[in-house]
């Protein structure tokens, strides 16, 4: 399970690294200039806190104690709402528009965070 849970950030932050641009475009048409590249560098930072995802996420499946992978996956779970929590709460309370795709990898992400520990026994 800890793998499958591994894989799959892994898909999101290589197309957040590979294509920033698309990903910020898509967000905000009509970004340009500073605000692009602004942009462009919050998606790097965002694939490389999957990235962190991805690594506990993997070292975590030699761990064997089930207790203690149930941990593990809690605290990345728990962290991954929380990221969701905020990108949704920007525009609620600034007024930004909704990142669609860094919603759906967060939120995909705990899910399937959730899931993998419900599924060990």
């Amino acid at each position: 399970m800890m793998s499958i849970a591994a894989t799959v950030p892994l898909i999101f932050l290589l197309a957040f690294a590979a294509i920033p641009e698309f990903f910020v475009l898509k967000s905000y048409p009509s970004a340009e200039g500073l605000a692009l590249e602004i942009g462009i560098t919050s998606r790097y930072v965002m694939s490389v806190l999957l990235f962190i995802t991805v690594c506990i996420a993997f070292q975590s499946r030699n761990v064997e104690k089930v207790d203690d992978q149930k941990a593990i996956l809690l605290g990345v779970a728990i962290g991954l709402v929380v990221m969701c929590a905020v990108i949704i709460s920007m525009t609620v309370f600034r007024g930004i528009p909704l990142n669609i795709p860094p919603m759906i990898a967060t939120g995909t992400l705990a899910v399937l965070s959730f899931w993998s520990r419900s599924m060990l026994n």
